[in-house]
């Protein structure tokens, strides 16, 4: 019941921001981002689990390490640049967070270059020509 708590975590915290928030504004915005670390610490586990499979499915499917890298990667940075966003307008920041989101998808768009590539060569190959 991993689930329920992180839920109540997730809760406390959220409910000690907003106490706080009233007296000292900066002491609100640490601890949500505490909140959100302990949080993800939490799923460390289930997150390494998810990995296990993917590479255990990528290794029978034979796919390359190379892509599956990128892929996680690729997720890691959506969530990571969400998390540093949304910290962000907590603060009161929408133009920092604009600027992470922005900085984000920019740096997802470069990790999938070789995938791209990699597609647009085996659909070259296929196609006649």
């Amino acid at each position: 019941m991993d689930i329920i708590k992180i839920i109540g975590i997730g809760i406390v915290g959220a409910v000690l921001s907003l106490i706080v928030k009233e007296y000292k504004p900066v002491f609100s915005v640490c601890i949500g981002v505490l909140t959100a670390t302990v949080i993800f610490f939490l799923i460390l586990s289930q997150l390494s689990y998810a990995l296990d499979v993917v590479g255990m499915l990528a290794s029978r499917l034979s796919i390359d390490d190379v892509y599956i890298k990128i892929i996680i990667r690729i997720i890691g940075m959506a969530y990571v640049s969400r998390l540093g966003s949304e910290v962000c307008r907590d603060a009161g920041q929408n133009a920092v967070a604009q600027k992470i989101e922005l900085a984000g998808k920019i740096m997802i768009v470069a990790s999938s270059i070789p995938i791209l590539t990699s597609v647009l060569n085996l659909l070259l190959g296929i196609l006649p020509g």
